[in-house]
């Protein structure tokens, strides 16, 4: 469920839902409060899913959190 294949569309992917993350995260940090809920705002993610995609983000060091608990890209230096 990670990558897409024959049998599951990229939309339903968490490559994919890590994808749209970092593209909302961008460069700016976000709470993990403030983020679900752009997230909830749009896209049809649910809670469950934003949770996996923000494991598998921090797992594979794509982002990382502040020691106040922000979450930002790891890959963009601001």
């Amino acid at each position: 469920m990670i990558l897409p294949n024959k049998n599951i569309e990229p939309k339903h992917s968490i490559f994919y839902s890590g994808a749209i993350l970092l593209k909302i995260i961008n460069s700016k940090k976000y709470n993990i409060i403030d983020l679900w809920l752009l997230v909830k705002k749009d896209t049809s993610m649910t809670y469950s899913k934003f949770i996996q995609t923000i494991v598998y983000l921090y797992s594979i060091g794509s982002i990382n959190y502040t020691k106040k608990g922000e979450i930002y890209n790891e890959n963009i230096k601001s």
